[in-house]
């Protein structure tokens, strides 16, 4: 996660003046707004906390972000590594090599990934209250990770490399065993660890061997 961040300031560093500081400041003000929906919860966060947080004026996160809601959107989206985006926007190589890269890359970067266990529990804990931070949350992650999912499991039954299952229709099946390990994480890794590398190497290797089609 450091190395992403400082990729990302590199990158925002490497553009013209005025867009450079306007995405600096977005980018203090996501940084910020997850900081205190972490400490303290959706419904319990206000802008102002925000601002202190950021070190600028209120007024000055409205400029970007209209109200709490679109914020905590906003934060959502900035969760979604890049590497998800370059999977998504090529879809290049075999079913089998996309399968796995999605696989890898929900694992490292949302298992593993503190900000968002620190969102599912915010999730967990609110959504009863607030149902379209779920509805946020589904939109700018769930749905797009699904429609991926089916695209390359339906890729992967027309080239022959899979055979046709369920799973089309509920890809859900197929990164199943990731939510697990995340409900793990947050909730018994402490007492009981988990080992997450051989995990996530046993998910690849199960969903694969059930979805690949029987040369015998």
């Amino acid at each position: 996660m450091k190395r992403a961040r400082a990729q990302k300031i590199k990158a925002l560093k490497a553009l013209p003046g005025r867009q450079e500081k306007k995405l600096q400041r977005q980018e203090e003000i996501l940084t910020a707004a997850f900081q205190v929906f972490a400490a303290h919860g959706y419904e319990a966060t206000r802008i102002d906390d925000v601002a202190r947080m950021a070190g600028i004026a209120k007024g000055t996160i409205y400029l970007y972000f209209p109200d709490k809601e679109r914020l905590f959107q906003a934060v959502v989206r900035n969760l979604i590594p890049k590497q998800f985006d370059a999977i998504v926007n090529t879809l290049s190589g075999s079913p089998r090599e996309l399968l796995r890269a999605l696989l890898t890359q929900m694992h490292v970067n949302v298992v593993r990934n503190d900000k968002v266990r620190a969102i599912i529990r915010m999730l967990v804990a609110e959504s009863g209250r607030f149902p379209q931070l779920a509805e946020i949350y589904h939109q700018e992650v769930i749905v797009r990770g699904m429609k991926t999912m089916r695209q390359v499991l339906e890729r992967g039954v027309a080239d022959g490399s899979f055979r046709k299952s369920a799973a089309l229709s509920f890809p859900q099946i197929i990164v199943a065993p990731g939510l697990v390990a995340m409900l793990w994480q947050i909730l018994f890794a402490t007492r009981h660890p988990l080992d997450l590398d051989a995990y996530m190497k046993a998910h690849v290797e199960f969903v694969l061997s059930g979805l690949e089609r029987n040369r015998d």
